[in-house]
């Protein structure tokens, strides 16, 4: 199975290359949201590959959302994620693609790839086997304090009603951590995490797409990965991600968010998905 996701985002990331820094068909979804002719292009091509092989699976992507059948193997794609940074030319983009099957407390992410065109890094998991980096085994770090962490973030900026709760949240962190990052795809930070790169990653306001293939590469590679209550399930309704390399670190961390905890559990879920 692995193998069939690395060819789809492969695919996808051919794609997004061919028409890097041509793409003109782009439209605003929300503020700081874009959507581009090419997330599009690349959603129905791998939806079409992905039907014609498994023709009772479901699929759910960034740019073709739904509420899923709780009871049927779903795919849920991000063709590009960090949009903004690939229509500016900023090399720090990915696909993420997750297969996820049904289990008793719902739909959980089985196999996942996050893949780097630009660096052709293919970080994949498969649940209970492990996550490498372009076939090399890759593990979570070691750091256990927040004062030695390497952080990285984002904020709702499809929610600005909720930014200076969450500003007042990243400031206290970043006060007290190593340094902090803000590189603009989700996907790809928990990547790092995966890879030990970076110690930890957090976000209100995400979407299953943006975590669904990064979150299992975590866990697969030793580390923790939870909503801002701590849990582990809903992972098509819970709109926050809060991962890390040692379960101590993200004990400091699930602290440190705890005020935004309540807006989290607030925000709109799939029904309206866009």
């Amino acid at each position: 199975m692995l193998n069939d996701l690395i060819d789809l985002a492969r695919t996808a990331g051919r794609i997004a290359r061919d028409h890097a820094g041509v793409e003109r068909d782009v439209h605003s979804k929300g503020r700081g949201d874009w959507v581009s002719h090419v997330d599009r292009l690349i959603e129905d091509t791998l939806a079409s590959r992905i039907r014609s092989r498994y023709p009772d699976h479901q699929i759910l992507g960034e740019e073709a959302g739904g509420l899923p059948d709780l009871h049927r193997p779903l795919w849920i794609i991000d063709p590009i994620d960090g949009t903004t940074n690939y229509l500016r030319g900023i090399p720090a983009w990915a696909v993420s693609i997750a297969l996820c099957e049904p289990r008793r407390d719902g739909l959980v992410p089985r196999w996942g790839i996050v893949y780097d065109p630009m660096r052709d890094e293919a970080f994949t998991a498969e649940d209970g086997a492990g996550a490498w980096c372009n076939g090399r085994r890759i593990y979570t770090s070691p750091c256990d304090r927040l004062e030695d962490a390497l952080l990285a973030s984002a904020l709702p900026f499809r929610f600005p009603e909720h930014l200076e709760a969450c500003g007042r949240v990243h400031l206290e962190v970043a006060s007290r951590c190593e340094d902090h990052r803000r590189g603009g795809a989700a996907s790809l930070d928990m990547a790092y995490v995966a890879a030990g790169r970076l110690d930890g990653y957090y976000e209100l306001a995400i979407w299953p797409w943006d975590v669904a293939a990064g979150e299992l590469l975590v866990r697969c590679a030793g580390g923790v990965a939870t909503d801002y209550q701590g849990s582990t399930q809903g992972l098509i309704t819970r709109r926050s991600i809060l991962a890390a390399g040692t379960p101590a670190l993200h004990q400091h961390l699930l602290s440190a968010v705890a005020p935004l905890a309540g807006a989290a559990a607030r925000l709109p879920g799939p029904a309206v998905l866009p």
